[in-house]
C-alpha cells in the first residue's frame, strides 16, 4: 500500500526554485515557433487519447490572428480551399483576411457565432477529450499519493507568475474581441500544466499521459485545436517587465508579436497605445473620466502626481514652516494628498526648488507629512537642520 505525501520532502522542495525557473522562462520565451516541431508533438498528445493528428496546421504570427482564423472558419472563408492547398494559403489568406476584415467585420459577424458554436467544439472535444482526459488520468494518481497541502505547495510557486501577468493578459486582450472565453490555452502558456506536474515525477508518479500535452506546450505559442483544425500562434517577439515581474514598458509596448498585436501595460496594468506612444494624450479631464481605479492612478503617475495635483485644482489645506499640504479628492479612490516643501540645498544658480512628496491621505498637517517622509510621528519630529 503506498504512503500518502503530507509533507515534500527537504531534498524535493530544494528543487522547487529550480523547477519554476525554467518553466517560467519557457513561459516567457520568445523564441520562434518550428512547424516540425508543432506536427510532431500534435501527433503525440492526439495519438494519446486515440486520435489522429489534425489534417491542416495553420501557423500564424499572433494569437489575434488565430482567433481570427478561427473566426473565419466558421464563416466558412477556407471551405472552397482544397486540402492539397491547405497548408500552404491558409496562413497567407488568414493574414490578408486579419489585416483587411478583422477590426472593420470579424468582430460584428464573428462574436455570436464564435461564442455558441466554437465554444463548444473547443469546450466540449478539445478540452474534455484530449486535456482532461489525460491530465485526470495523472490527477487520479497525485490525488492519491500527495496532500493538498503538497499540491498547493507546488502550484503556487511554480505557476504564478507567466499564468497571472503574462498569459492573462494575453487571454484577456484577445477575448475582448469576441467578448467571450470559449478556448482552452493549448500552447506555451500551458506551461503552468506542465510545471506543476513535473515536481510530481520527482515523486515516482507516472506523468507519461501527459507527455503529448507537454512537448506540445514547449514547441507552440497559444492555440487552438480542433480534431481536423489545429491553430497555433507563434511566441511573442519581445515581452518586457518590472522587477516584480509584471508586464511594463514605458516607451513602447510591453508585449509585442510579429504582426504588430501588442500589449502595453505599467506595473501590470493594462493601458491603452497612446498612453504610453503619446502621453500628451493624458489630460486631467481623461484621467478624471476613467473609471478604473488602477488605471487612473498609472495616468496620474505619467502626467505627474505634482503637475496633476496643481493641474486638477486640489485645495491647499494647511501651511506651516514644514510646508504647504495638499489635497485632491479622487471619487472612488483615495485621495491624493502631498506636501510642498522647499529643497534645503540650492541649486547651481542659487535658488531654491520646490518638490512635492506623496503621503498618506490621513496625514492633517504639513509638520506631520514631512515627519512621516522621515518615518516619525509629528511630535518626534523637530530638526535642528535640515539636508
Amino acid at each position: 500500500m503506498k504512503k500518502r505525501l503530507e509533507q515534500l520532502p527537504p531534498e524535493l522542495a530544494a528543487k522547487l526554485p529550480a523547477i519554476r525557473a525554467k518553466w517560467i522562462a519557457l513561459g516567457l520565451s520568445t523564441e520562434r515557433v518550428e512547424r516540425a516541431k508543432v506536427e510532431a508533438a500534435l501527433a503525440k498528445m492526439y495519438g494519446q487519447v486515440n486520435k489522429p493528428k489534425p489534417r491542416f496546421t495553420i501557423m500564424l504570427r499572433s494569437p489575434l490572428e488565430a482567433v481570427t482564423a478561427v473566426g473565419l472558419m466558421r464563416l466558412g472563408v477556407f471551405d472552397k480551399i482544397s486540402n492539397a492547398q491547405v497548408s500552404d494559403q491558409v496562413s497567407d489568406q488568414v493574414r490578408d483576411q486579419v489585416s483587411d476584415q478583422v477590426r472593420a467585420q470579424v468582430r460584428d459577424q464573428v462574436r455570436a457565432q464564435v461564442s455558441d458554436q466554437v465554444s463548444a467544439q473547443v469546450r466540449d472535444q478539445v478540452r474534455a477529450q484530449v486535456s482532461d482526459q489525460v491530465s485526470d488520468q495523472v490527477s487520479a494518481q497525485v490525488s492519491a499519493q500527495v496532500s493538498d497541502q503538497v499540491r498547493a505547495q507546488v502550484s503556487d510557486q511554480v505557476s504564478a507568475q507567466v499564468r497571472a501577468q503574462v498569459s492573462d493578459q494575453v487571454s484577456d486582450q484577445v477575448s475582448e474581441i469576441f467578448s467571450n472565453w470559449w478556448w482552452w490555452e493549448f500552447g506555451q502558456f500551458g506551461t503552468w500544466l506542465n510545471s506543476f506536474y513535473d515536481i510530481f515525477s520527482e515523486l515516482g508518479v507516472d506523468i507519461s499521459p501527459l507527455d503529448g500535452v507537454k512537448e506540445y506546450n514547449l514547441c507552440a505559442g497559444m492555440s487552438f485545436l480542433f480534431w481536423d483544425w489545429a491553430v497555433v500562434s507563434d511566441r511573442p517577439a519581445e515581452i518586457h517587465r518590472d522587477e516584480r515581474g509584471r508586464l511594463h514598458r514605458l516607451d513602447g509596448p510591453a508585449l509585442r508579436y510579429l504582426d504588430g498585436f501588442s500589449i502595453y501595460a505599467v506595473h501590470g496594468v493594462r493601458c491603452a497605445a497612446d498612453i504610453i506612444e503619446n502621453p500628451k494624450s493624458i489630460t486631467v479631464s481623461r484621467i478624471e473620466k476613467e473609471t478604473n481605479q488602477e488605471l487612473r492612478r498609472v495616468m496620474i503617475e505619467l502626467y505627474g502626481q505634482a503637475k496633476y495635483l496643481l493641474d486638477a485644482g486640489a485645495k491647499k489645506v494647511h501651511s506651516d514652516d514644514y510646508g504647504q499640504l495638499y489635497r485632491k479628492e479622487i471619487p472612488g479612490d483615495e485621495d491624493l494628498v502631498m506636501v510642498k516643501v522647499v529643497n534645503s540645498t540650492a541649486e547651481p544658480d542659487g535658488s531654491f526648488r520646490d518638490y512635492f512628496l506623496r503621503v498618506p491621505p490621513t496625514v492633517k498637517t504639513a509638520r506631520e507629512a514631512v515627519a512621516w517622509t522621515f518615518g516619525k510621528t509629528a511630535d518626534a519630529y523637530a530638526p535642528l537642520v535640515e539636508t
